[in-house]
């Protein structure tokens, strides 16, 4: 977490005190294309202000082993930070998925505006004005959280089953 800005960094924090980005080495290599496996830190203008937000994926607390066996698991949480004026940051929680199994097959990638296709109805269309966040489980559903100015909220559109 370094290299995030120390206002992202503090902002982290306080959402939970253990909260930490997902890395690269936790990133389930034999399922995910190589270019998920990095921290998961996506940098977009997500709500259209002209400032840089941030969407991360975060691991909660340390794994922890599962009923004996030497797969772990922990907590997952998909984050928005939008930055604010005063140069700090406001957090919208995408998602909580417990129990996720490290490594993940979880991951987060930037969307770029333009046209984006539902899953289950490719007729559906929905055109994004700004870049929103992909939210990906390698060989399987995905899925655009995008923001919606009018609910000052973040909504998902499923992209596939």
């Amino acid at each position: 977490m370094g290299d995030l800005p120390p206002a992202l960094r503090e902002a982290i924090a306080q959402l939970n005190p253990e909260a930490a980005v997902l890395r690269a080495d936790e990133i389930l290599a034999e399922r995910c294309k190589p270019e998920y496996r990095r921290d998961q830190v996506v940098r977009g203008d997500f709500n259209g202000d002209g400032r840089a937000d941030y969407a991360l994926l975060l691991r909660i607390g340390e794994p922890k082993a599962v009923g004996g066996e030497p797969l772990k698991s922990a907590s997952v949480w998909a984050v928005v930070f939008l930055a604010r004026r005063d140069g700090r940051y406001r957090p919208f929680i995408l998602s909580k998925t417990d129990e996720v199994m490290m490594p993940s097959r979880r991951v987060v990638a930037l969307q770029p505006p333009g046209k984006v296709h539902h899953g289950a109805h490719p007729e559906r269309v929905l055109t994004l004005k700004q870049p929103g966040i992909a939210s990906i489980l390698c060989e399987g559903t995905e899925k655009v959280y995008y923001w919606v100015s009018r609910g000052q909220t973040f909504r998902e559109y499923l992209t596939r089953e």
